[in-house]
């Protein structure tokens, strides 16, 4: 993972609410931005720490939020109880034990703009475990920004409060673009094959959104290949964001997405 300025400010804040035991973190961005990478990159992290206990839930949507307990116990080897009370209790007597025992419980939920009102308010419940200074259980949520519209609702008033750590994603600059794009070739241990205007196409198109940057790399480089060019220049990028746009600029078609936003 390529770490911008924006995503080594996110790791800062979150790690320092992680190991502060603070409760509850939010990373917050647009779609394509890396938000999953950076909850997974974080994860990996805890989950490689001796004193870590970690599990990532890939999903925020759950039939209610006794099946989202569940999970969330079941993933820490907890039996299922036959209530949402009793398994709050089992809950709570393994974070209490794991404090004790200097164990750090982390809970990592992806897509969590699925989290509906109930889940909302048990991630709220969860949060009230806790010593007379510390959380005893973390939890980092990834999601779109309309969870950050939700969660400024006056009806999520107390779960908003208990955020220590909000994250914000921006979108990479020109440099930072580049940058990215070596860092993948450097790790591949390859030639970058892009221009420099190659890059500044490929900015201008994808506006640095990462997942658009590599997906119009990949297209960019594949035709580069079938035509037998060892160089990405700025008309192959263009004619890659073609291949992408879904034909919808030959059509005039109104889908939500034009040749910029699929890039």
């Amino acid at each position: 993972m390529y770490q911008t300025s924006s995503i080594r400010g996110a790791l800062a804040k979150i790690r320092f609410a992680i190991d502060a035991r603070q409760g509850l973190s939010c990373i917050l961005g647009d779609v394509g931005i890396g938000k999953s990478s950076l909850l997974r990159f974080i994860q990996a992290e805890y989950s490689a720490d001796e004193n870590g206990l970690t599990t990532l839930l890939t999903t925020g949507k759950f039939p209610s939020p006794f099946a989202f307990l569940k999970k969330i116990t079941g993933d820490f080897g907890l039996s299922p109880r036959r209530s949402m009370m009793a398994q709050l209790e089992a809950f709570e007597a393994f974070l209490i034990d794991q404090h004790k025992a200097s164990k750090k419980v982390i809970v990592f939920v992806d897509e969590a703009q699925l989290l509906d009102a109930e889940c909302l308010e048990l991630v709220r419940t969860i949060l009230n475990f806790e010593t007379h200074t510390e959380k005893l259980v973390q939890l980092v949520l990834a999601g779109q920004l309309d969870l950050r519209v939700r969660l400024l609702q006056k009806k999520h008033k107390a779960l908003r409060s208990r955020i220590f750590a909000p994250v914000i994603l921006n979108a990479m600059d020109h440099e930072e673009t580049g940058s990215m794009i070596q860092h993948r070739c450097d790790y591949w241990q390859v030639s970058n094959p892009f221009t420099a205007k190659a890059v500044d196409e490929i900015y201008q198109l994808t506006d640095g959104v990462p997942r658009y940057v590599l997906q119009l790399c990949a297209i960019s480089l594949q035709m580069a290949s079938a035509l037998g060019e060892r160089k990405v220049d700025e008309d192959l990028v263009v004619s890659a964001s073609r291949e992408l746009s879904l034909g919808l600029e030959d059509t005039g078609e109104e889908a939500g997405v034009s040749t910029q936003e699929t890039a």
